[in-house]
């Protein structure tokens, strides 16, 4: 359980970060987010939940895990055995853990929140890992040892990094035995999510307040995806949108295109183009369909499958409330 230290707990951190995650596409990071989450959420599922706070980083999540070391090791052995592909296709995932202090604090908007060093070093240690590793800070070693002794000492080191602020961190790697291995099976994902806080900066992860800013995190994503249009054309057409040739159809079937106002032109010399202006939201699917092979000029037919509008936000201040009020027990506040 965490050891109070005046207006701080000692906890461990620990950082999950997509490997390349910011050069990936609006669909690709959108495809990850969701994957780590799922890893996630069955990970930590045997942890009690007031023992563990989940966190949104820029490129990954983080876990503030208030139970013992031995706890956070096992968590972070658990996620990376998913990220893997136990169960499904892997994906890259760094990981690196840390045993420090973590603040209760306040954001600019007097919203409570979590800082502190163990935090900093957390994101600093996944920063020296690679695709598929899991490395430790000294601290999270000096910590784990009173408690579990036999994983300790498999913890190999893997020399000394300096980070961009010049601070300099002693790395361990985990190296498990067949039998310890089996001791990170994770569980079925349980019937509800855990829950997880929205924020953007690196070094202040929110504890509380989070229904709404998840939401508008999702709907932000949601804005970026692309429309799709479905082309049933015969015998030929040329596409062109916003006048930017796209290609022929048929083998062209269907056609990713941004959002907002579109002029669409299927070319079929020397007959008429036919030509549509239309305005597509985020998602849509707009089906074309028309034939130039048709005795009788006949206007295309165009079907519209528009996304499912999503509900507005609904606010739980009582499971925040529940979370925080955990949080300060265990803190001893």
């Amino acid at each position: 359980m965490p050891e109070p230290t005046g207006n701080a707990v000692h906890a461990s951190l620990v950082f999950l970060g997509l490997v390349d995650f910011a050069r990936k596409g609006v669909m690709q990071q959108a495809a990850l987010r969701e994957r780590l989450d799922a890893a996630v959420t069955r990970s930590i599922a045997p942890l009690e939940p007031a023992d563990r706070i989940v966190a949104n980083a820029p490129d990954g999540l983080a876990i503030a895990i208030l139970a013992s070391p031995s706890e956070a090791l096992l968590a972070a052995r658990r996620v990376r055995r998913l990220a893997r592909g136990e169960g499904g296709e892997p994906f890259p995932l760094r990981i690196g853990v840390d045993h420090g202090a973590i603040r209760l604090t306040h954001d600019e908007h007097g919203e409570p929140c979590l800082a502190g060093d163990g935090v900093a070093t957390g994101v600093a240690v996944a920063g020296f890992s690679g695709p598929g590793r899991l490395l430790v800070s000294r601290a999270f070693r000096d910590a784990l040892a009173p408690g579990d002794p036999e994983r300790s000492a498999r913890l190999q080191p893997v020399g000394t990094q300096t980070d961009a602020n010049l601070r300099k961190h002693e790395l361990f790697s985990f190296e498990g035995s067949a039998g310890d291995e089996a001791a990170t099976g994770v569980l079925a994902a349980p019937s509800k999510r855990p829950l997880i806080l929205a924020g953007a900066a690196i070094l202040t992860l929110l504890a509380a307040g989070v229904g709404v800013r998840i939401a508008r995190e999702r709907a932000g994503t949601a804005a970026k995806r692309p429309a799709v249009v479905a082309l049933a054309i015969e015998p030929w057409g040329e596409v062109v949108i916003d006048g930017v040739p796209r290609g022929r159809t048929p083998p062209l079937a269907r056609i990713q295109v941004e959002p907002g106002r579109r002029t669409i032109e299927i070319r079929h010399p020397p007959q008429t183009p036919v030509t549509l202006q239309v305005v597509l939201e985020p998602g849509e699917e707009l089906a074309l369909r028309h034939s130039f092979a048709a005795p009788v000029a006949v206007p295309p037919v165009v079907q519209r499958q528009r996304p499912a509008k999503p509900q507005p936000p609904q606010e739980q201040p009582s499971k925040v409330r529940r979370l925080w009020n955990d949080f300060r027990k265990q803190a001893g506040f």
